[in-house]
């Protein structure tokens, strides 16, 4: 069993930056082993207008590093040419990054494999992708579908946590965290809301948390990635004027966010790659 609360890690890593057009916006995402290949997973607005054009032509991803080196991969993504796609329902998005190279045949159950580097394989990357930044002895993390769990099975009530870029916060010229590392927050499954196909956690989010993986410490003791970060619910305060007949409102972050789960992210992969 796993220490409880004690996130393992392994999850740390999951997490990815993502930079659109050299700073000109910002978002979270993740990468995935599915099918024998690599995606980046993060949610459709991230990448796309809300015309369902793509947002910039340019995209840096940068992945931290599972052998605690300070420098994080880089790598350069054309969005012009890359296998990138989206849902047209579920807020999330898509980009195929390569295929994988399992360095060892036999794979031992998740739950009982107790290796810092859980199942390594060597991304052999497509042809639009670029290193910018590549140091000695890295070691990326990618997510293995056994490590996931669909609305239908989370709970409302357990922990969770946020991981994700939230770029937004802080003075420009005066920081207080390094921006190019992911940030955590813990809370719980606050609801679940079927008809719309998310669920909804007691964590805020900011510009740059879109696209962000979510953690479920489950209650059998284990840690499963079960969602993408969409958007926080606002808190909506109206106030009117009877003599200017003015009616003004005021939109705050409520400090819940709501989740696509990740069960959109292998859906669209199977549509789109059949």
């Amino acid at each position: 069993m796993q220490t409880r609360n004690v996130l393992p890690e392994d999850n740390l890593y999951y997490s990815v930056l993502l930079s659109l057009d050299e700073g000109k916006s910002y978002g979270s995402g993740f990468r995935l082993k599915y099918k024998n290949h690599n995606y980046l997973i993060t949610a459709r607005h991230v990448l796309f207008k809300e015309n369902l054009e793509i947002r910039a032509k340019n995209l840096i991803m940068t992945c931290q590093n599972a052998n605690n080196i300070e420098e994080p991969m880089m790598l350069g993504i054309d969005l012009e040419k890359a296998f990138c796609k989206y849902d047209k329902v579920n807020d999330v998005a898509i980009i195929k990054l390569g295929e994988f190279k399992k360095l060892y045949d036999k794979e031992a159950p998740l739950k009982t494999d107790k290796t810092k580097h859980k199942r390594p394989s060597v991304l052999i990357g497509e042809s639009y992708l670029s290193e910018i930044s590549m140091p000695n002895n890295l070691r990326l993390v990618s997510l293995d579908k056994e490590a996931t769990r669909g609305i239908d099975q989370i709970r409302i009530g357990n922990d969770v946590f946020l991981m994700g870029y939230p770029t937004s916060l802080g003075m420009r010229r005066n920081e207080d965290f390094d921006s190019s590392k992911p940030l955590l927050r813990k809370g719980i499954i606050a609801g679940v809301h079927k008809n719309k196909n998310t669920f909804i956690i007691d964590c805020p989010t900011y510009f740059g948390n879109s696209g962000g993986p979510i953690v479920e410490y489950g209650e059998d003791d284990y840690y499963r990635i079960i969602g993408i970060v969409s958007k926080y619910i606002p808190f909506v305060t109206k106030w009117h004027s009877s003599r200017e007949q003015i009616t003004n409102t005021e939109l705050t972050n409520s400090g819940y966010t709501v989740c696509v789960p990740i069960q959109a992210a292998f859906d669209l992969i199977d549509r789109e790659t059949k």
